[in-house]
C-alpha cells in the first residue's frame, strides 16, 4: 500500500513538474507578497515604526482572501478532470494502483500545493520586509506589549489554522474535478461557482440571519485578523466565547465539516465511476 501510494505521488510529481500552471501560481503568489508588502506603507503611510509582523500579516490577509485560494481551487479542479481525456487514469489504473490510492495521492498533492502557496507568500513578505520593517518586540509608547516570542507564536498559529479553511476550499476543487466528465466542466463548477458565491454571500440575509456566516470562504482570514491585532499591540482572544460561540470556532468547525463532506463525496463518486464511460 505504502509502496503504490509512493508510486502514485512520484507520478503526480513528474507530471506537474513538466506543467506550466504550478508555476505560474507561484508567480503570481511571489509577486503579490512583494507588491502587497510594499503597498502597506502606501496605505498606512510612512510608519517608521510599524512592526515587521503587522507588515506580512496585512499582506497575508489580502493574498488568503483573494490569490492563494483561486490557484488552490483551480490547480486542485484539475488534478482528476485533466485526465478524463485520453483515458489517462485508466491507463493509471491499469496497473497495481488501486482508485483509493490514485485519489489520495492526488488530494495529497492538492494540499500540498495550497502549503507551498502559504509558505512562499510568507517566505517572500519576510524577506521583503526585512528591509523596510523591524521583527521584534510589539511595542506602545516604548513599552513591550508581546515579547518576539508571543508574537511570532501568534503568528505561526494563525497561518496554521488559516490552512484548514484553505484546505476546505481544495477539498470543493477534488470535487469538482471527480464529479465532472471534463476539466471545462471542473472549472465551472470549481471556480465560477466558488466565486459566484463569494460575490453574493453577503447579499443574501434576512434580519439577523446571513448566509456570509455558513459559507467557509468567510472565516479564511480570521485567524489572521486576531493575529493583526496581536501585532498591532492591542488585545486579542482566539475563542473569547467558545468554539460554537466565536468566529475562528465557528469557522474551523465549519470548514472541517465541509472538507470532510466534500472528500467523502469524492471518494463515493470516484469509486463507483464506469471509466468506460468517461
Amino acid at each position: 500500500m505504502k509502496g503504490t501510494f509512493r508510486a502514485a505521488l512520484r507520478n503526480e510529481c513528474a507530471k506537474y513538474a513538466r506543467q506550466k500552471f504550478p508555476y505560474l501560481g507561484v508567480a503570481f503568489v511571489a509577486l503579490f507578497a512583494v507588491f502587497s508588502v510594499r503597498g502597506i506603507r502606501l496605505i498606512l503611510g510612512p510608519r517608521t515604526d510599524l512592526n515587521g509582523f503587522l507588515a506580512v500579516i496585512m499582506g497575508m490577509i489580502a493574498a488568503i482572501t483573494l490569490i492563494i485560494p483561486l490557484f488552490a481551487v483551480i490547480f486542485a479542479s484539475a488534478l482528476v478532470a485533466s485526465e478524463t481525456v485520453g483515458g489517462t487514469y485508466r491507463n493509471v489504473l491499469s496497473r497495481p494502483i488501486g482508485r483509493a490510492t490514485f485519489l489520495t495521492a492526488k488530494i495529497f498533492f492538492a494540499f500540498a500545493y495550497a502549503v507551498l502557496l502559504v509558505a512562499l507568500y510568507v517566505v517572500v513578505a519576510v524577506s521583503v520586509a526585512l528591509g523596510r520593517y523591524s521583527f521584534g518586540p510589539v511595542l506602545d509608547n516604548g513599552e513591550v506589549v508581546y515579547s518576539l516570542g508571543q508574537i511570532l507564536a501568534v503568528s505561526l498559529l494563525a497561518c496554521l489554522l488559516t490552512l484548514i479553511p484553505l484546505f476546505a476550499i481544495v477539498s470543493y476543487g477534488i470535487l469538482a474535478s471527480t464529479a465532472a466528465k471534463s476539466f471545462q466542466s471542473a472549472f465551472g463548477i470549481g471556480v465560477g461557482l466558488l466565486i459566484a458565491v463569494e460575490l453574493s454571500k453577503h447579499f443574501v440575509y434576512r434580519g439577523d440571519w446571513k448566509l456570509a456566516d455558513y459559507i467557509f470562504t468567510s472565516y479564511l482570514d480570521t485567524a489572521l485578523g486576531i493575529a493583526a491585532k496581536a501585532a498591532a499591540g492591542l488585545d486579542y482572544q482566539w475563542l473569547p466565547w467558545g468554539w460554537w460561540e466565536s468566529d475562528l470556532g465557528w469557522g474551523l468547525m465549519l470548514s472541517l465539516g465541509c472538507a470532510v463532506v466534500f472528500l467523502a463525496a469524492s471518494y463515493a463518486i470516484f469509486i463507483r465511476r464506469d471509466l468506460n464511460l468517461s
